[in-house]
C-alpha cells in the first residue's frame, strides 16, 4: 500500500500527459502555421509596395533621369492651317524622393523583443518548453519517489509527509505565479500546475492511504485547490490551469471513493462543475474545456451506475441525464455559430452528446413504461420545436428516434392495462408531428419533401403503433380505427385544398392508403378485391384530373394488386353452392373490367394527358385479359359438379375462338391495333390447345367438333380481314 502514491502519480502522468500535451501541440502547430502564412502575406504586401513616388504614373519602364530643363510639345495639327509648334511648356521638376522605405525596413527588422504568441525556432521550442514540462514531470515524480522512499524507511511520518507535500506543493505555486508576473508566463504556469499536481495528490494520500482527514475535509480540500487552480487560470489566462483544474474537480470522487450512495450529492456537484467550465470556457474562448467536461461527465455517471445504480433511481437518473444533455446542447449551438477551427472541433465530439443522452435514456427506462411514454413525449416535443426552428430535418431525426422505441412499447406492452395510455401517447406524437408538419408546409414558401415523406409516414407508422394497441383487446375496431382515421386525412385535404393545393393532395392520397388498410382489416376476399380496384380507379382519376403523376402512379399500383387478387380468386376452385355468373368473384372481376374501361374512356377524353396512348392500350387490354380468365373460370366452374370434360373443353376452345373473333372486329372496325394483336395471340393459344390438347384427349364427336369449330371461326376471321384490307 505505500508504494500506490508514487504508483498513482506514474500512472496520471503517463496517461493523461501525452494526452494533453498532445491536444496542446496541435493548437500550437496551428497557431504557428496561421503566424507563418500571416507573416508571409506581409512581406508580399511589402515586396509589392512600388519604389517610385506616387506622382509617376504606374508604369513597368526603368527609372531614367530626366533633366529638368524645358521641353517642347511635339507640334500638333489644326483645323485652321498648317501644323504649328506649341508654346514651350516648362516640365514640373521631379520630386525629391522621399525616404519612405526607411519605415519599410524599421517594420521588418523592428521587433526586437519576441513575444511567447510569435513563431518559434526548433531551438526555443526544445530549450524554453519541452524541457519545461519534462522538468515539472521530473520534480513531480521525484516528489512521488521520495516519499516511496521516506514510506519504506520510515524517514518521516505520516503527518509529517502529507505536510511535506503540502508545502511543497504550495511553494510551486507561489514560485510560479512569480515568474509569471516577471515576464515568464509559460514557465510560472507550468510550475503552477505541477504545485497544484501535488496538492491534490498529498490530500489524496492524507485521505486514502493515512486516513488523517475525514471525508468531508477532504472533499473541501480538493474542491479548494480545484476552486484555486480555476482562479490562476483566469487571472493568468492559461488553459493548460483551467484544463487541470476541470480534470482534478471531476476526478475528485474517484480519488475520494466510498462504499455508500450518495447520487444527488454526486451529480449536483457534477453540475456545479460544469457550470464553472461554461463560465471559464466563454470567457477565454476554451473550446478544449468543454471536451473535458464532457468527457468527464460521461465517465462520472457511467461510473456511479455501474457501482449503484439500480431501477427505483430512475427518476433522479433521467433528470439530471436531461440536465445534462440540455446543457450540452446549448454549448453545441453556441460553438456551432463560431468560426474558429477549435470551436468546430470541439462541436464535432459534443454532438455525440444527444446520442449518448438518447441511448442512455433507453435503458434507465427500459423497465418503467408509464416513464417511458412521458419521456417519448417531451422528447416529441422538443422536437416538434426543433422542426418549427430549423425545418423537416431535425424534427424528422427525432421523430424517427420516438417512433421506433414506441412501435417496440407497443409489442412488448399491449394488454388492455396499457391500452388507453399507449392510444394518448400515439395520439400525442401524432398531433405533436401534424402540427409541425403544418407549420413547415404552410408557413414557409418552399416546400420541403421531407415534409412530405414525414407528412405520410407519420400517418401510416402512428396507424400501425394504435394498431398493435388494439390488436389483442379490440382487434374488431382496428377496420373502423383505419376508415375513421382516413376520414380525418380526408378533411385535412379538403380544407387545405384551397391554400395549398398540393399539401391536400398528399393529405388525400395518405386517406386513400388508410381506407385500403380498413378495406382489407374490415373484410375480406371478393369485397376487397373491390374495393381496391375502386380506389385505385378513383387515385388515377385524381392524379390524372390534377396532374400529378405520383398520385397516378400510385393508383395504377392499387389497381393492379386489385386486379391479381381478382385475378387469383377466379383461379380458385368454385365452392358448392357457386351459381354462374352471379358469384362475389364473379362480380369483383365484372368491377375490374368496368373500371378498366372507365380509365380507358378517362385517358381518352383528355387530348393532353400524358403517355395517352399507352394507358389506353394498358387498360383496355387488363379488361380483355380479365375478362377471357373470368369466362374461363366460370365454364370450369359450370362443369365442375357436372360430368361432362370433353363438352368443357370444346365450350372453352369456343369460347376463345369467338371472343377472339369479335374483338377482331372491333379491332377492324375501330382501326386499333392493340386489340387486333391481342386477340391473334388470343387464336394462337385456341390453336395449341386444340391440335396439341383437344385433338390428344377428347373423344372423336368432340374432337371433330372442336376442330371444325375453329376452322370456322379462322375463315371468318380471315374473311374480315380480306374485307378490311379491301376497305
Amino acid at each position: 500500500m505505500e508504494s500506490i502514491l508514487f504508483f498513482l502519480l506514474l500512472g496520471l502522468v503517463l496517461v493523461f500527459g501525452p494526452i494533453i500535451l498532445g491536444i496542446f501541440t496541435f493548437l500550437r502547430v496551428r497557431q504557428l502555421r496561421a503566424d507563418v502564412t500571416a507573416l508571409s502575406a506581409r512581406l508580399y504586401k511589402l515586396e509589392a509596395r512600388p519604389v517610385a513616388p506616387a506622382t509617376e504614373p504606374r508604369s513597368f519602364r526603368p527609372q531614367v533621369e530626366v533633366p529638368k530643363t524645358a521641353v517642347v510639345d511635339p507640334p500638333r495639327p489644326t483645323a485652321e492651317g498648317p501644323v504649328m509648334p506649341s508654346r514651350p511648356l516648362p516640365r514640373e521638376p521631379q520630386p525629391q524622393p522621399e525616404p519612405e522605405r526607411e519605415p519599410v525596413i524599421a517594420e521588418i527588422r523592428e521587433p526586437a523583443i519576441v513575444s511567447e504568441d510569435d513563431s518559434e525556432s526548433l531551438e526555443s521550442l526544445i530549450g524554453g518548453r519541452w524541457l519545461l514540462y519534462i522538468g515539472v514531470i521530473a520534480i513531480v515524480i521525484g516528489v512521488a519517489y521520495f516519499q516511496k522512499l521516506a514510506i519504506d524507511n520510515n524517514w518521516i511520518g505520516e503527518t509529517a509527509r502529507v505536510i511535506e507535500g503540502a508545502v511543497l506543493g504550495l511553494a510551486l505555486i507561489y514560485g510560479g505565479t512569480r515568474f509569471a508576473r516577471a515576464g515568464y508566463a509559460t514557465y510560472g504556469q507550468m510550475i503552477e500546475g505541477g504545485g497544484v499536481a501535488i496538492l491534490y495528490v498529498s490530500t489524496y494520500a492524507a485521505f486514502n492511504l493515512y486516513h488523517l482527514i475525514d471525508r468531508p475535509v477532504a472533499f473541501a480540500l480538493m474542491l479548494g485547490i480545484t476552486a484555486l487552480a480555476a482562479f490562476l487560470a483566469d487571472r493568468q489566462d492559461s488553459q493548460g490551469l483551467a484544463v487541470l483544474a476541470v480534470g482534478g474537480g471531476f476526478a475528485t470522487p474517484f480519488m475520494l471513493p466510498g462504499h455508500a450512495d450518495a447520487q444527488l450529492a454526486l451529480f449536483t456537484y457534477v453540475a456545479i462543475l460544469i457550470g464553472g467550465t461554461v463560465v471559464l470556457a466563454r470567457r477565454h474562448n476554451w473550446a478544449l474545456l468543454y471536451l473535458v467536461s464532457y468527457l468527464f461527465t460521461l465517465i462520472t455517471v457511467a461510473a456511479w451506475a455501474d457501482r449503484f445504480y439500480t431501477s427505483s433511481k430512475y427518476l433522479v437518473t433521467e433528470l439530471f441525464m436531461t440536465g445534462y444533455c440540455a446543457a450540452f446542447l446549448v454549448i453545441l449551438a453556441r460553438l456551432r455559430r463560431s468560426a474558429r477551427d477549435q470551436d468546430r472541433l470541439a462541436a464535432m465530439f459534443l454532438w455525440t452528446a444527444p446520442v449518448a443522452y438518447y441511448l442512455a435514456s433507453l435503458v434507465v427506462l427500459g423497465d418503467h413504461p408509464k416513464a417511458m411514454l412521458l419521456w417519448l413525449i417531451a422528447l416529441m416535443l422538443a422536437g416538434g420545436m426543433l422542426s418549427l426552428r430549423r425545418g423537416a430535418a431535425g424534427g424528422l431525426a427525432i421523430w424517427v428516434a420516438v417512433t421506433v422505441p414506441l412501435l417496440i412499447w407497443t409489442r412488448v406492452f399491449n394488454g388492455s392495462t396499457w391500452m388507453w395510455p399507449g392510444l394518448a401517447t400515439v395520439a400525442g406524437v401524432y398531433l405533436i408531428a401534424l402540427a409541425a408538419q403544418l407549420h413547415n408546409l404552410l408557413m414557409r414558401e418552399a416546400r420541403d419533401d421531407r415534409d412530405i415523406a414525414w407528412l405520410h409516414l407519420n400517418g401510416l407508422l402512428m396507424f400501425a403503433a394504435a394498431y398493435f394497441v388494439l390488436e389483442d383487446n379490440h382487434w374488431a375496431a382496428t377496420g373502423r380505427f383505419a376508415a375513421i382515421f382516413a376520414l380525418w386525412h380526408g378533411v385535412l385535404a379538403a380544407a387545405l385544398v384551397e391554400r395549398r393545393r398540393d399539401v391536400a393532395l398528399h393529405f388525400g392520397a395518405l386517406a386513400f392508403t388508410l381506407l385500403s388498410i380498413g378495406i382489407a382489416l374490415e373484410f375480406d376476399g371478393a369485397a376487397v378485391t373491390i374495393g381496391w380496384a375502386c380506389e385505385g380507379a378513383a387515385i388515377v382519376t385524381l392524379g390524372l384530373r390534377e396532374r400529378r403523376e405520383w398520385l397516378r402512379v400510385g393508383g395504377v399500383l392499387l389497381f393492379a394488386v386489385a386486379t391479381f387478387q381478382g385475378v387469383g380468386l377466379l383461379l380458385t376452385p368454385a365452392p358448392l353452392h357457386h351459381v354462374v355468373l352471379f358469384n362475389p368473384r364473379a362480380a369483383a372481376a365484372a368491377t375490374i373490367v368496368a373500371l378498366s374501361y372507365l380509365l380507358a374512356w378517362l385517358h381518352y377524353r383528355d387530348a393532353s394527358a400524358p403517355d395517352r396512348h399507352l394507358w389506353i392500350g394498358a387498360a383496355l387490354i387488363t379488361a380483355q385479359v380479365v375478362t377471357l380468365v373470368l369466362l374461363t373460370s366460370e365454364i370450369y366452374a359450370y362443369w365442375a359438379v357436372r360430368e361432362g370434360r370433353f363438352a368443357r373443353e370444346v365450350m372453352i376452345s369456343a369460347t376463345w375462338g369467338i371472343y377472339a373473333a369479335v374483338l377482331i372486329v372491333i379491332g377492324l372496325s375501330k382501326n386499333y391495333a392493340p386489340i387486333r394483336y391481342f386477340a391473334i395471340a388470343v387464336l394462337a393459344l385456341t390453336i395449341v390447345k386444340v391440335f396439341f390438347a383437344d385433338m390428344a384427349g377428347l373423344d372423336r364427336i368432340y374432337r371433330v367438333s372442336s376442330v371444325i369449330g375453329l376452322g370456322i371461326v379462322l375463315l371468318v376471321t380471315s374473311y374480315l380481314y380480306n374485307r378490311a384490307r379491301r376497305r
